[in-house]
């Protein structure tokens, strides 16, 4: 097969888009299928190696998007780009990543007018709930009702719109989306997050923080950005820090605009709080598997690779009952959820995980037992599966 991808986010930069875009077009190629790969040209310049053998890499005219420098969005002079590559090409098949926010550059459907033309079948993949993100809670409820209608009717110009958790698709449906297709398409690289990289001496060795090695270790992995739940932070860490005192360490890893406050929140309210700042990729397995439970307030999360990821090195995660968060967290059995404004519920869940031993061994346990459910060969073979199925039903 002849796979065209066009995507709003490539490495390197590193966000659930673009290693979600990557692990499939390896896969892809090492499969022995032709690969075109469209996304931005990054703000730097691209590291050798780093495109799989097999892809062909087409970065597109772009310019910065939001307020991650390293973010970027295609603009309208990159359509000409799509058209050309695409036509070279001659796809059996696009695959959209992201089609919502790559309108806003492009300023037009993605791919559709070349699909159409050419009769060839398109998809759309959904990743970001961006209407939550932009509308926020404190916008009337007609303003967001509206934002997902707009939405839906976008998707609804593809032939299929692939959608990682049954909740985001039973939303999008309320707003109309009739092409809506679930499955199991995100995963985790469990091959590299694994807990077998825990080991005694982590902390003192690698960070330089002994003092972390005897206690219970809090991690919080993500953008240091308003819409990760900082506010609800502020109000959390004072109050975690009077419960539990010595007996627990928060670490953050993570860079953004919040930086100063983060650091601050840290510094004031806990005996040993620390921020790593930005963490390579390449040490945030052992990261992981040295923590004792990972957390997030963060309620507008679709598919969370962070998740996934946590959860592949047998870290709990505490997390609001919120977006697609509950179709990942069994709560009780791979993690703890609590209502979304409840900042009382992940101070308490915190507390439990630190007190209750039997508790932390039950959720590793289920932990361990999800594993062989959420690695990327198995990912990625429901998604293939759902795009074979599109491309199958237009031959017909």
């Amino acid at each position: 097969m002849r796979i065209a991808i066009l995507s709003s986010s490539y490495l390197p930069v590193l966000d659930g888009v673009a290693v979600s875009v990557h692990e499939r077009a390896a896969r892809l190629a090492a499969a022995g299928h032709a690969v075109l790969l469209l996304a931005p040209r990054p703000g730097r310049e691209i590291p050798p190696g780093l495109v799989p053998p097999g892809v062909v890499h087409v970065p597109l005219s772009s310019a910065p998007f939001g307020t991650v420098p390293a973010d970027r969005n295609p603009v309208r002079a990159a359509q000409g780009e799509i058209w050309r590559a695409l036509a070279a090409f001659r796809p059996d098949v696009i695959h959209v990543d992201e089609p919502d926010r790559l309108a806003l550059g492009l300023m037009r459907v993605p791919a559709r007018a070349f699909a159409r033309r050419h009769g060839v079948p398109l998809i759309a993949f959904f990743h970001t709930p961006f209407v939550d993100y932009v509308v926020g809670e404190r916008h009337p409820r007609w303003l967001s009702a509206l934002g997902w209608q707009a939405v839906a009717t976008l998707f609804n110009r593809y032939d299929a719109t692939l959608v990682p958790g049954a909740a985001m698709l039973r939303r999008l449906e309320g707003a109309g989306l009739v092409n809506g297709v679930c499955g199991p398409f995100n995963g985790a690289d469990t091959s590299l997050f694994t807990p077998g990289l825990r080991r005694a001496g982590y902390w003192r060795q690698e960070w330089g923080l002994p003092a972390l090695d005897a206690r219970f270790v809090l991690l919080v992995v993500g953008r240091l950005t308003p819409d990760k739940g900082w506010a609800q932070w502020a109000q959390a860490l004072p109050r975690l820090g009077r419960l539990l005192g010595d007996a627990l360490a928060v670490v953050v890893a993570g860079e953004g605009e919040l930086r100063p406050q983060v650091e601050a929140m840290l510094a004031q309210g806990l005996a040993h709080g620390h921020l790593l700042g930005a963490v390579p990729r390449v040490r945030m397995p052992a990261l992981l598997a040295n923590g004792d439970a990972c957390a997030t307030l963060s309620r507008h999360e679709n598919a969370s690779l962070a998740v996934l990821e946590a959860q592949a090195s047998a870290l709990p995660v505490l997390a609001p009952r919120a977006g697609g968060l509950p179709d990942q967290i069994a709560d009780g059995e791979t993690g703890l959820l609590f209502s979304p404004h409840d900042t009382g519920g992940l101070v308490a869940a915190v507390a439990r995980l630190v007190r209750e031993e039997t508790l932390r061994a039950r959720l590793r346990e289920g932990l361990m037992a999800r594993r062989a459910v959420i690695g990327w060969d198995t990912a990625f073979a429901a998604w293939l599966g759902a795009v074979e199925a599109v491309v199958a039903r237009a031959r017909r």
